[in-house]
């Protein structure tokens, strides 16, 4: 496709010029599903592996079906819609009965009970993306593949939870259509007087306030791990290509699918049925090789560079070689490269929003990131491409010395709303430590750290999954 022939659209007075190797985003009043197939849109559960722990007894069946639709019935008085200040957006009416009948053998995610991002289809519920503009969307006719590999292996889709409008944003306020606040622990209201991050929010706080065992989120720049580290649970970025289908895209070559859960062993398991990849293996923390970027401690505020530090002495206690990282890219580089991409894709992707009606009902401050990316001239674009792959190379010839990179995965605890809603710089301390895994297709990952005031996450960057969740369980469980 040359210049001619790409597609491009108007945005209050910008051009948008397409990458011509992106796709359009559906209509806002068209599902992101197709059709599904002879097998219908809800995924039947797959033959357990061999080895999978399970009770073929029906009996025992039974009485775990019913345990879970007690508990699943005690859950939903704590499910707050997002428009009363709660994490959820739909509940799926027959969670339940879709788990299976009683009597059949146990998958791995047996009675996992998910939350998914209102970026990603649950075949039956509108995929609203957190914004006025999809209020009519219809009801999507098929799990995306992603949900489908959940469901599979057991796990109970309990709805779908909020996220920042169109998922662009790191903060999680979503004056569109309502965003939960920062939770304070299982079982506890919040505290609306502090954001829980975003893009991700509701699949953050569902995960944090006990209200699922585990949550689907999607990470282009953060997503996933922000919120993650700033509710206190554990946050997962793979690298492997997991299925887009289905998925709202934001910036195709940065969106990817992540997971939420209480502990590494639940971001794992996630990531087992998705990709058919065995659990990662068991990592002595005596002997681990941990590189530490002395630039992102030092850009800490000092509740987190004091935590971060208390738990890196904790990992040298446990026997974990602490060493300086050598050839990290510039933190100033990474965001504007990672910026320039990231907003140009989203303008392009959308633009055929941008230039209809619906244009208008898109909130304030998602509407002025578009404008931003519409700006960004098509040249700027294929150079930040290309800047990006050098970063990549860069970062990989870095990890190549050390089992993985560790640090805060957010120089700052959750801020309050009245400063997010005012400090323009805020959002970009938010991505600092987190743009750089999305540009270079990296997995990373984000556990909790000891802490006695808010929330502080330590991120574990590492050269493939298997290694960021091996590395990352020994570490959290150093953590401990």
């Amino acid at each position: 496709m040359n210049g001619r022939d790409r597609p491009s659209a108007t945005f209050g007075a910008v051009q948008i010029e397409a990458p011509s190797d992106l796709p359009a985003a559906p209509a806002p009043d068209e599902p992101v599903t197709a059709a599904p197939g002879p097998a219908g849109a809800r995924a039947e559960r797959a033959p357990v592996p061999p080895g999978t722990p399970a009770t073929s007894d029906p009996a025992a069946r039974d009485a775990a079906t019913a345990d879970l639709t007690a508990r699943l019935a005690r859950d939903a008085a704590r499910r707050r819609p997002v428009a009363e200040g709660g994490a959820w957006v739909r509940e799926c009416p027959d969670a339940v009965t879709a788990a299976g009948p009683g009597g059949r053998p146990a998958g791995p995610l047996d009675r996992v009970v998910v939350a998914v991002k209102d970026l990603v289809a649950v075949a039956g519920l509108p995929l609203g993306a957190g914004s006025r503009v999809r209020a009519d969307a219809p009801p999507e006719p098929a799990d995306a593949p992603v949900v489908a590999a959940l469901r599979r292996a057991g796990a109970v889709v309990a709805g779908t939870v909020a996220l920042h409008e169109l998922a662009f944003g790191v903060t999680g306020i979503n004056d569109e259509v309502g965003f939960p606040p920062l939770p304070r622990g299982r079982r506890d209201p919040g505290d609306p007087a502090r954001i829980p991050g975003g893009s991700s929010s509701g699949s953050a706080v569902a995960v944090a306030d006990g209200t699922c065992d585990l949550a689907v989120g999607t990470d282009t720049g953060g997503s996933v791990r922000i919120p993650a580290a700033l509710c206190g649970v554990v946050g997962f970025k793979p690298a492997a290509p997991y299925p887009l289908a289905g998925v709202l895209p934001l910036a195709p070559t940065l969106d990817q699918v992540g997971f939420l859960a209480p502990s590494v062993a639940g971001v794992a398991a996630a990531h087992t049925a998705v990709t058919g990849e065995p659990p990662p293996p068991d990592r002595p923390r005596a002997g681990l090789r941990l590189g530490v970027e002395a630039g992102a401690l030092a850009a800490a505020d000092d509740p987190v560079a004091t935590a971060v530090d208390a738990a890196l002495r904790r990992l040298a206690a446990a026997g974990c070689e602490l060493v300086d990282v050598a050839g990290w890219p510039d933190r100033s580089e990474i965001l504007d490269v990672s910026t320039t991409i990231m907003f140009a894709e989203a303008a392009a992707v959308h633009r055929a929003l941008l230039a209809g009606p619906a244009a208008a009902l898109v909130g304030a401050p998602v509407a002025e990131r578009f404008r931003v990316g519409a700006a960004i001239a098509e040249a700027d674009y294929r150079r930040a491409r290309s800047a990006g792959a050098g970063l990549a190379a860069q970062v990989r010839r870095a990890l190549g010395a050390v089992d993985a990179v560790v640090g805060p995965t957010v120089p700052v605890v959750a801020p309050a709303v009245e400063a997010a809603r005012t400090d323009d710089a805020l959002p970009r301390r938010l991505v600092a430590e987190t743009r750089l895994a999305n540009v270079a297709r990296l997995p990373v990952l984000t556990v909790p750290v000891p802490t006695d005031g808010l929330p502080v996450g330590l991120q574990v960057t590492a050269a493939s999954d298997a290694a960021a969740l091996a590395v990352g369980a020994a570490v959290a469980g150093a953590l401990a």
